[in-house]
């Protein structure tokens, strides 16, 4: 199936771009100032899980994997898969913490902004805490709730082999509920 495949790749280039921001924040602790666990970033399925995820999406989650999970002292990230028992709908979610410093809000959104080769033009996304982006080329939200964390979504229909994704305004949306809903 490609659309997996897709996801995967997907994710592999979220998770360079993620990586690099970080760093020069204003002393986050060890659960990077967030107020959540020290360890909420280890595993994306696990923080978000199938049932919520589905409820999120709107579809029954039939599958919930983990691609792809790194992390060292300082960071850690990792990725969800979640898709429906028939493969047509599927998304990602990737988290990271900074586990040392906490880097900033501000710090991580520039840090994004600053590679729009790999992103496209960010638009910024009105979100009840923190701050977001709308990254369009790659139809994804990367949404910083609080110093030293991020979430990142690719919502349902934004990665199709062989046709256009849905409508940008549509995927966008879908980002903003699922982001939320992982935010609680």
């Amino acid at each position: 199936m490609i659309r997996p495949l897709a996801a995967s790749l997907c994710t592999l280039l979220l998770t360079g771009l993620v990586a690099g921001c970080g760093g020069n924040g204003n002393g986050g602790g060890a659960d990077g100032g967030s107020g959540k666990s020290a360890d909420w970033a280890a595993d994306a399925c696990k923080t978000f899980p199938a049932d919520a995820a589905g409820k999120a999406a709107g579809f029954a989650v039939a599958k919930a994997e983990t691609p792809g999970q790194t992390g060292n002292e300082q960071t850690l990230v990792s990725t969800c898969s979640y898709s429906s028992a028939d493969g047509k709908s599927s998304f990602t979610v990737l988290l990271r913490q900074d586990r040392s410093d906490g880097s900033t809000i501000d710090a991580q959104i520039a840090g994004l902004k600053s590679q729009p080769d790999a992103t496209g033009p960010s638009e910024d996304v009105a979100m009840p805490k923190g701050k977001a982006i709308w990254a369009p080329r790659l139809n994804t939200l990367s949404y910083v709730p609080q110093d030293g964390r991020m979430i990142v979504v690719t919502p349902p229909g934004a990665l199709i082999f062989g046709a256009n994704p849905a409508p940008a305004g549509d995927l966008k949306s879908k980002a903003v509920a699922i982001a939320m809903a992982i935010e609680g």
